[in-house]
């Protein structure tokens, strides 16, 4: 399996609800959510991401999706991901590109950062 296929199995997983899947793949991650953010900060391990990203953005938006319209390889550990946030909020509907840069190890992915614009994200979820 190729970093690219993990990376979008973290993806499909994410878009399911597939919560085991996602604990097998970011079990022992380093996850840095864009700083200035709502979420910003460094995470480490999928519980961490869990109570610090996943679980409040699913309290802040609805019907939130995070599609990537590009997975680009970077040599043989390493993708780059561009796409964009989708939900609703209580400040109305939310539209915000995203990068995400992935190393991946195996079938598990051992880093992820995040770029996005973290003023639209703070006005969409008043944080």
């Amino acid at each position: 399996m190729s970093a690219t296929d993990t990376v979008r199995r973290l993806y499909d997983a994410f878009a399911s609800g597939d919560g085991d899947t996602l604990g097998h793949l970011l079990g022992d991650t380093h996850w840095i959510e864009a700083a200035g953010g709502p979420y910003g900060g460094t995470y480490r391990g999928f519980g961490e991401v869990a109570t610090n990203v996943f679980g409040p953005i699913g309290n802040d938006v609805q019907d939130f999706t995070a599609i990537p319209d590009d997975l680009l390889a970077i040599g043989d550990d390493r993708v780059l991901s561009l796409g964009t946030y989708r939900g609703t909020t209580a400040a109305g509907p939310l539209a915000v590109r995203f990068a995400h840069y992935f190393t991946v190890a195996g079938d598990r992915i051992t880093h992820v950062e995040q770029f996005t614009d973290t003023h639209q994200w703070r006005v969409a979820v008043g944080g």
